[in-house]
């Protein structure tokens, strides 16, 4: 028996999920069976003169190797041999295996969706992730807002969420991102994990996040990287991919390191002029809308931000400035105990481990980066955090919500010891809330302005189909 012309549309427009899987491996150099510097730096460099986004390479100085990634098993082989051949490095000093699979899950519905409907444990796509922000919207209103702050160089949304008890009157506000690096998908699936969270344990009378919701205006962008994000996990795409799809640059290659392209030491250490490169630093400071639109923002509530968090992968780190030098900053001493104390409450959880410093002196330097600048236009508390794992970016979704998890606990204790060890900080923000002028609001869609102006297509094609349905009744 054959379906009905307007039954299978509307089965094809109203529930459309797919999942896109990538393959990767993973090669372990054992620095430990080779200490020989020179050496290493000759793997770094023939991997990098590949000029091959679909491999990476990265030194650990936390497990002593070098750990190069790719989802091409032809070009491992390639690099491998030569490591052998040309460089001597014995057998016994390379470990290669094979990561698990990972896909990502988009769900796309024209009627009303719930809530349930998107699966918080999963990778989602970033149309799947910007609905349910409207739908958190849509469903919380006395504590729920989205807005646009900007649109990428594919026009797509950058989407940002606000939780804000307004009955708790002026507090400071804290801004968290993910995806600033396309491949690393762990980053927004737990800024959204930790953006239900928060939701779900004020609702729910969990004491430890309405105290949290009370005290702090949580503004919270999953993926400030749509572009790179999406050809991450697009069938075409480079499941490596690091850096935005700006193609404006003056040879073949595409994209602009977004973490090198924020106005602070831009073009420094750790940047790159090399359009091809996986660092490339773009052609000026905020050259990329996805870095102008986010500063703008953040720049809109000058004097009232608390801390600025961006999550990265992977290496379960807790950084923080300066980047673009090993020099501490002013507020060293500070910065490491509050870092300590939010690693504190992570290991609380599930006895994970982060280690803490400065980016500059136990990772690299990275001129260009957001939590310097961050700090820079006077944010008092800024980190880039490297999330799990340690190894890899392909992270099974079975680590997404305990990593939520465990860094809501370590924000619970980090905001505890701040408002011990520096009271100054947050009354004097408080006042700044209270007195600033009226911000750059009206600059930005709500999500009621949000939600209608997304869903005009939707409803149009849902005239369509309806149109559709009633011609098949009709001659049916």
């Amino acid at each position: 028996m054959r379906l009905p012309l307007y039954i299978l549309l509307y089965l094809l427009v109203t529930s459309v999920t797919y999942s896109v899987t990538k393959r990767l491996e993973l090669t372990l150099v054992d620095l430990k069976k080779i200490n020989d510097e020179s050496l290493v730096k000759k793997m770094m460099y023939m991997v990098h003169s590949l000029d091959n986004p679909k491999v990476d390479i990265r030194r650990s100085k936390r497990t002593h190797s070098l750990i190069i990634e790719t989802e091409d098993p032809r070009l491992l082989s390639l690099i491998i041999h030569r490591f052998k051949t040309e460089l001597n490095i014995p057998p016994g000093a390379l470990t290669t295996r094979q990561l698990p699979e990972v896909k990502v899950k988009n769900t796309y519905r024209l009627h009303k969706r719930s809530l349930g409907e998107f699966d918080i444990t999963a990778y989602n796509s970033h149309e799947s992730v910007n609905d349910y922000l409207d739908e958190l919207s849509i469903s919380y209103p006395d504590l729920v807002t989205t807005k646009i702050i900007g649109y990428t160089h594919q026009n797509r949304p950058i989407k940002i969420l606000i939780i804000n008890n307004q009955k708790s009157g002026a507090k400071p506000k804290v801004f968290i991102d993910g995806g600033q690096h396309a491949r690393e998908w762990i980053s927004p699936a737990v800024v959204t994990h930790m953006i239900h969270q928060l939701i779900s344990g004020y609702y729910k009378g969990d004491d430890r996040l309405r105290s949290l919701v009370t005290k702090y205006e949580f503004h919270m962008l999953p993926i400030l990287n749509p572009d790179g994000y999406v050809y991450s996990y697009s069938d075409h795409g480079i499941r490596l991919w690091r850096k935005n799809m700006n193609n404006v640059t003056t040879t073949n290659c595409t994209g602009v390191d977004l973490n090198r392209n924020w106005d602070f030491h831009w073009a420094g250490r750790g940047g790159s002029r090399d359009e091809c490169s996986i660092v490339y630093q773009g052609q000026s400071a905020f050259s990329e809308k996805e870095t102008k639109a986010t500063s703008d923002y953040i720049l809109s509530y000058q004097g009232q931000w608390h801390s600025y968090f961006s999550f990265h992968s992977f290496g379960q780190l807790i950084l923080f400035p300066y980047s673009h030098t090993a020099a501490p900053n002013p507020d060293y001493e500070k910065h490491r105990s509050a870092a300590k104390s939010l690693a504190a409450g992570i290991k609380s959880v599930n006895n994970r481990r982060y280690t803490v410093g400065a980016v500059g002196m136990i990772l690299y330097e990275a001129s260009g980066s957001s939590e310097s600048w961050a700090y820079s236009i006077g944010v008092p508390y800024s980190y880039t955090l490297e999330l799990p794992d340690l190894f890899t970016f392909v992270v099974p979704t079975d680590v997404i919500e305990p990593t939520a998890n465990e860094l809501l606990q370590g924000l619970v204790e980090y905001f505890q010891l701040i408002e011990e060890e520096d009271p100054k900080v947050y009354k004097q923000l408080v006042a700044n809330v209270t007195e600033s002028l009226p911000t750059r609001e009206d600059n930005y869609q709500t999500s009621d302005s949000l939600y209608s102006s997304e869903r005009r297509n939707s409803q149009n094609i849902s005239l369509l189909l309806y149109l559709t349905m009633m011609w098949g009744i009709i001659y049916y």
